[in-house]
């Protein structure tokens, strides 16, 4: 089944948040080659929603995991979510609240109970995807709501970013001299057509069913999730951000502003939902920067 986006007026107010993860300013400490994270973030309501709801969620948050042997130090990892909400003015906005909230407490409370190899940090990143999933979808049942809330979440974890992820929300890796990659994949109509080459990549932002989404969590028991792992080096910059930026400001912008200098990624966060309000600023719109460095 596809899910419309509620295109009706809906916004909070705005706010901004600098998160820096445990040991960014001295470097992450593990056993891998150690590097450091900053991370800031940004959301807005646009100008075209700003009298009601905010629908997008995004969280930035971090612990650590228990350490194999009492010799080696706990694990730290920072987990990046952005969630963008539908199902129209508050209903949106507990959705992707709830989904936030659910991935969090499921990542989180199983990441501080024991010690997992690397190759199953990706298992249980994206099992709490399925999580949040079904505690929306119960949600529905229980209050006979259809709302609903595209997922895009990065575990960051020694130098590996495991990502999970549902809808269109997306996730950008900056990386010279490659430049710009998007990392998922758009699970819209849109997207399906450029693919088996019906439409070009321009016309995602202007045809008619560019606000047709075919997954997303809270509308079936359960739901694919789409998963990789992106190894890090120092110099990269993720970006985690809802189609709020994405359609307003186009990818060699977006580039353009990751690139140019500022003396924190909150500032850059800020930077980019600024284009997007120049830009029209239909929907909200969610940013998360992390800068990579050497710890």
């Amino acid at each position: 089944m596809l899910r419309r986006r509620d295109n009706n007026p809906s916004s909070s107010s705005h706010h901004a948040h600098v998160y820096t993860p445990a040991g960014a300013g001295k470097g992450v400490k593990s056993e891998q080659p150690v590097l450091a994270l900053q991370v800031g973030s940004d959301t807005d309501p646009g100008i075209r929603r700003k009298h009601s709801p905010n629908e997008d969620t995004i969280l930035v948050t971090q612990g650590s995991m228990p350490s194999a042997s009492p010799s080696t130090l706990p694990k730290p990892f920072v987990l990046l979510i952005v969630a963008d909400g539908m199902g129209g003015q508050a209903h949106g906005q507990e959705a992707s609240r709830l989904a936030v909230q659910s991935l969090t407490r499921y990542v989180s409370g199983s990441l501080g109970s024991q010690q997992l190899k690397p190759e199953a940090v990706l298992s249980l990143l994206t099992a709490g995807v399925q999580y949040a999933n079904q505690v929306v979808h119960q949600h529905n049942q229980e209050q006979r709501d259809t709302m609903g809330t595209t997922m895009t979440a990065a575990l960051v974890m020694d130098s590996t970013a495991y990502v999970a992820h549902v809808g269109d929300s997306r996730l950008y890796l900056y990386r010279e001299p490659r430049g710009l990659v998007q990392i998922t994949r758009d699970h819209t109509v849109v997207a399906s057509l450029v693919a088996v080459g019906v439409i070009e990549s321009k016309d995602i932002y202007t045809h008619p069913m560019r606000n047709r989404i075919y997954r997303s969590l809270g509308e079936k028991a359960t739901v694919e999730v789409d998963g990789s792992a992106v190894s890090l080096a120092a110099g990269d910059l993720l970006l985690l951000c809802s189609d709020g930026l994405w359609e307003m400001v186009r990818d060699p912008q977006i580039a353009a502003i990751l690139t140019t200098h500022r003396p924190h990624p909150s500032k850059t966060a800020h930077a980019l939902v600024k284009a997007a309000l120049a830009g029209g600023g239909e929907d909200n719109v969610s940013v998360i920067v992390a800068q990579v460095s050497k710890g």
